[in-house]
């Protein structure tokens, strides 16, 4: 089902396996951000993502 997608699922699943780490508190959300800024750039050509933390400046 996830082959048949435009967009990179193992980015999607890796920040879904993250997501449950900030939760559960194992990691930041400035962390969570910066981990995958990058890569969500790169992917979408923006990242307008809700989780930018105050104070983070794109490079």
């Amino acid at each position: 089902m996830l082959d048949d997608v435009e967009y990179d699922t193992d980015l999607g699943v890796q920040m879904a396996r993250d997501a449950i780490r900030v939760s559960n508190g194992e990691l930041t959300d400035a962390e969570f951000h910066e981990k995958y800024h990058e890569a969500v750039l790169e992917e979408f050509g923006e990242d307008e993502r809700p989780t930018k933390p105050e104070g983070f400046e794109d490079d």
